[in-house]
């Protein structure tokens, strides 16, 4: 083999260990990106999901404030004029308690709106927790 030959598969051997190389460099930069891009697109529904929370609270309160919600009222209007509490839980005294929480707020410490429900669906009390 001629001197120039060995030096030409030298030089290709260097160039498709380079060519490899940076190809995994660039696959685990591009899999970074896809994950961040990935995280954002999660952080922003979390942040719209407490922003639904936050406004469905606001507007529940304001109605009781106004003293619009009372006593008699269905499941089906307060859901739709309010907006749908964070969670449904069953309870002891009462068929439904629908809490009610602004984003911001922890579930152990801050304020909440719990409603009440009878077995007919119909609002039978509400308190307020600060």
């Amino acid at each position: 083999m001629r001197k120039n030959t060995k030096q030409i598969i030298m030089i290709n051997i260097v160039i498709l260990f380079f060519m490899t190389f940076f190809s995994s460099i660039i696959n685990i930069y591009a899999e970074g990106l896809s994950t961040l891009a990935e995280v954002g697109k999660s952080q922003a529904a979390m942040q719209k999901a407490l922003d639904k929370e936050t406004k469905s609270f606001e507007a529940i309160k304001k109605a009781i404030e106004k003293d619009v919600i009372k006593n008699g009222v269905s499941q089906d209007v307060i859901k739709k004029r309010y907006g749908s509490p964070v969670v449904i839980l069953p309870d002891k005294q009462y068929t439904e308690r629908w809490v009610y929480k602004p984003g911001y707020a922890s579930w152990f410490d801050g304020i909440k709106i719990y409603l009440f429900f009878n077995g007919g669906k119909k609002l039978v009390g509400i308190k307020q927790f600060k």
